[in-house]
């Protein structure tokens, strides 16, 4: 991509499932590049508590064109 692209997300809303040390959330997003819908979907990610500070171990998109 060019370096003058400009590229944004828009986390839409967000919902976090948290039982002890482990932890999901789901955020449903919308990508932009220079302004300009490009797609859509969802993020899902999945977390663990390790020395009292919440790690990402495993993140999956999913990637719609249409809104």
């Amino acid at each position: 991509f060019p370096s003058h692209d400009k590229f944004g997300e828009r986390i839409l809303n967000f919902e976090v499932k948290i039982d002890r040390s482990m932890a999901h959330v789901w955020t449903p997003y919308e990508f932009y590049i220079n302004g300009t819908y490009s797609h859509g979907g969802v993020n899902a990610f999945t977390l663990i508590l390790e020395n009292n500070q919440w790690k990402i171990v495993h993140l999956i998109d999913t990637r719609r064109k249409k809104k």
